[in-house]
């Protein structure tokens, strides 16, 4: 029997990924997004630009989601970091989220943690009506 590389390949890549699927458990962005819906559009809209240092008024600015409803959210990163530390995308997509899926029971992912050289980077994720 021939296989083409092409079928060997996507043979492997069907494979993988049915088990993978079954496998793999879930990420913080799926836990995150079960908390609330709005943190994970903040985080990602805010995390969109590529130039983010901390202090920096783009930082402490953060970005805000909702309606003034209940579970809306900012996020923001204040510091005190000197000199100023550069926050990449991938991290600062990454961090949120960990601070989101593995926020308190009832927090809707409201949470604070500390992050950079020193813990000089002080990151927020601010829910309305957190715990209510």
């Amino acid at each position: 029997m021939k296989f083409t590389l092409t079928t060997v390949l996507l043979t492997a890549l069907t494979a993988s990924t049915t088990v993978t699927a079954t496998t793999v458990p879930q990420t913080d962005i799926n836990k995150c997004k079960k908390k609330n819906a709005h943190a994970v559009t903040a985080i990602d809209t805010f995390c969109l630009m590529s130039n983010i240092v901390v202090p920096g008024t783009y930082a402490t600015k953060g970005f805000h989601i909702g309606t003034g409803g209940p579970r809306d959210t900012t996020v923001y990163i204040a510091g005190n970091c000197k000199p100023g530390q550069w926050v990449p995308r991938s991290i600062c997509r990454a961090q949120f989220y960990s601070m989101c899926a593995n926020s308190a029971d009832g927090s809707h992912g409201d949470s604070v943690a500390n992050y950079g050289r020193n813990g000089c980077q002080e990151w927020f994720i601010n829910v309305k009506g957190a715990y209510a």
